[in-house]
């Protein structure tokens, strides 16, 4: 079975407090203001100078995307970025004090509520594509959702990839009883396929072309997600410690803005994109780099809307049902900084803010 999540939170800070002596990653600070900014207070949209954020990565892709969309240079603030690979880890990564903000899927804000860790969601975007799929092993005999019966499936708790395993295997008429799930790291799950450990488990992009296309992976198979199985949604999500300054508030705020402009010139830029981060940085080839940006799509930044916060509330009832996040039903508006709900691509920056 699963790794309980109190092991896992304990497992990932400590990986957070290796890493991040590894890219000597530690906190900033931002300009003394003498005052701390209330929960319910309007946010700021003033960066003073000198305000310092650290964004947890995964991959260089949000140091990527707003170097190459010219949003880097915009930024009032003083942002790096380190490099996190999973939910989890970037999660204890804003805990622990060395990031105060990062890009995750949609099941990480859902641990950060239940482990009541105060990170909440100001920021979401939404792609129309099919970044996360299931891989098979070669030679497991899965064919289609249905052949999961039975089978070993890797499982990450707190990650996206777990709720896409429960979503699908609920499309098929299973439950995770009906499988046998292992417990594996992310960046674990394309070895546990080529040596036959797990029979199937879910790869996002570029990991799952590499999986596919490798030597080791002849034989295996990609297996469609069922209808509406994956959301794509993508939030940034800050800690209360970095919203409660006022500073580092309005930084999160224009970073949040920027952020939806870059995602909005990746829509018009593909081509840019598949050459300098799918191929030259992440090292894929230019056939698979197309297919890649062809299945990741096109995002949009749909607010938090009724739907969105709808969708949340379907994961957080699915891994509930599962077992997943044991206790009082959880409740995904709990998830979201309402102050940041407005915020959209076309929002106005203060005249001080590079333009």
């Amino acid at each position: 079975m699963p790794t309980p999540l109190s092991t896992l939170l304990r497992l990932a800070a400590v990986a957070v407090v290796a890493t991040a002596s590894l890219t000597a990653c530690s906190s900033p600070e931002s300009p003394a203001s003498g005052t701390k900014l209330a929960a319910d207070a309007a946010l700021p949209v003033e960066v003073p100078a000198g305000t310092e954020l650290v964004v947890a990565d995964d991959a260089n892709r949000l140091r990527t995307l707003f170097e190459l969309s010219g949003e880097q240079d915009l930024l009032t603030a003083d942002v790096t970025y380190a490099n996190f690979s999973s939910g989890p880890l970037r999660l204890e990564a804003i805990r622990s004090g060395n990031a105060q903000l990062g890009r995750v899927g949609d099941v990480p804000p859902i641990l950060a509520q239940y482990s009541d860790a105060g990170v909440p969601i100001v920021g979401v975007v939404q792609h129309d594509g099919a970044g996360m799929t299931l891989a098979t092993a070669p030679g497991s005999g899965i064919e289609s959702l249905a052949d999961l019966a039975g089978k070993k499936i890797a499982i990450n708790e707190g990650t996206a990839q777990q709720a896409l395993v429960l979503r699908n295997l609920k499309a098929a008429g299973l439950t995770i009883e009906d499988v046998e799930p292992v417990n594996l790291g992310l960046a674990e799950f394309a070895d546990g396929l080529r040596a036959n450990q797990i029979d199937a488990a879910v790869l996002k992009q570029p990991d799952r072309f590499r999986y596919l296309t490798s030597t080791e992976g002849k034989g295996s198979k990609e297996i469609p997600n069922a209808p509406g199985t994956y959301p794509g949604l993508y939030y940034v999500y800050a800690s209360n410690v970095a919203l409660e300054d006022p500073a580092q508030a309005a930084a999160i705020r224009e970073f949040v803005i920027r952020w939806y402009r870059a995602e909005q010139w990746l829509n018009e830029n593909k081509d840019v994109w598949i050459q300098q981060y799918l191929i030259e940085d992440q090292n894929v080839s230019p056939e698979d780099a197309a297919v890649i940006a062809e299945t990741d799509g096109f995002s949009r930044a749909p607010g938090f809307s009724d739907e969105v916060i709808g969708i949340q509330q379907e994961t957080i009832d699915l891994l509930q049902s599962a077992g997943a996040f044991p206790g009082a039903p959880l409740t995904a508006r709990d998830e979201f900084d309402f102050r940041f709900a407005d915020l959209t691509s076309d929002t106005e920056l203060p005249a001080t803010a590079k333009q």
